[in-house]
């Protein structure tokens, strides 16, 4: 039954390129340390003793902040590319994480969430168009659901893993999820040379004619 069930996901991820299944990897690491956000209300209200009211309020600019990295961050992977945009983001917001732990008041945190998920939701637009570049067109939708499949893991994981070490002490998991942003970049440094990327990068930007979405009138 074992056998057969990895055969499955054998043939239905097979023949996508190495620089894809890198990918997933560093995503995969980077969401398996996310753990402060599930806990956070939690988190303000039993440790910090905030109100109901200021933990809604602190995880509505998470959200705030979340959509605007995104936003922001598909307009910085235009202008700066794919690759140095994810090690940023990667590296500024295990970074903050270990700063947002030591916060300690409604405003420090709530100004630090904010900031903290406007850096990291911005590697998901990088991310993305990272996945496209390195498919071809007959197997880029496997390869996005490789990727999907690496982020819903990841989430398991970390929650898990968060619910562990939020029963010992809180503030394990800013530092968890801190260091697995900071090891998620190392490791896109290590798998995927920024040289080389580069070199890909003006390769196939000279095969691509790029048009606004606006004026795409094919849908």
């Amino acid at each position: 039954m074992l056998a057969s069930f990895l055969q499955l996901y054998k043939q239905a991820y097979s023949g996508l390129s190495r620089n894809s299944w890198y990918l997933c990897i560093v995503m995969l690491i980077n969401r398996s340390g996310t753990m402060v956000v599930p806990f956070m209300s939690i988190y303000c209200i039993q440790q910090l003793h905030f109100s109901i009211v200021q933990a809604g309020i602190i995880m509505a600019l998470f959200g705030v902040g979340s959509i605007t990295g995104a936003f922001v961050g598909g307009k910085l992977t235009d202008k700066i590319g794919f690759y140095d945009l994810q090690v940023g983001a990667l590296l500024s917001g295990g970074l903050l994480f270990l700063v947002l732990g030591y916060q300690h008041t409604f405003i420090n945190l709530s100004i630090g969430t904010f900031i903290l998920s406007f850096c990291n939701d911005s590697f998901r637009p990088a991310n993305s168009t990272a996945i496209a570049h390195y498919s071809s067109a007959e197997n880029k939708t496997r390869s996005y659901s490789l990727n999907r499949l690496a982020v819903n893991l990841g989430w398991a994981v970390g929650g898990a893993l968060g619910g562990f070490l939020a029963s010992v002490n809180y503030h394990l998991l800013f530092w968890v999820d801190g260091c697995t942003n900071i090891f998620a970049a190392i490791m896109l440094l290590t798998l995927m040379p920024r040289s080389k990327v580069v070199k890909t990068i003006k390769k196939r930007s000279e095969l691509l004619v790029t048009t606004s979405a606006y004026q795409d009138k094919s849908i």
